[in-house]
């Protein structure tokens, strides 16, 4: 049986708090900077919204594969 996320951080938690104060302070750091990495990664609400907006539109309208290459072709790149 696998262990659950709670018990996977708590194993984590455990091993950091028999590092010594420089490594755990380190860890801290380090895990933080992750984090907000994380976070800064994700679509704010707004942006969320919007993209659940048009996905719900009823008609999308998508390029044809032949109006695709004709916009490419306009700046000299050709399908392979």
């Amino acid at each position: 049986m696998s262990k659950t996320i709670a018990d996977q951080l708590l194993d984590i938690v455990t091993a950091v708090r028999e590092l010594p104060d420089e490594a755990q302070q380190a860890f801290v750091h380090e895990m933080a900077d992750r984090v907000s990495a994380y976070s800064a990664s994700h679509l704010t609400q707004e942006q969320q919204a919007e993209i659940r907006r048009r996905l719900a539109k009823p008609n999308p309208t998508h390029a044809s594969p032949e109006k695709v290459r004709a916009f490419f072709s306009r700046f000299g790149i050709r399908s392979a």
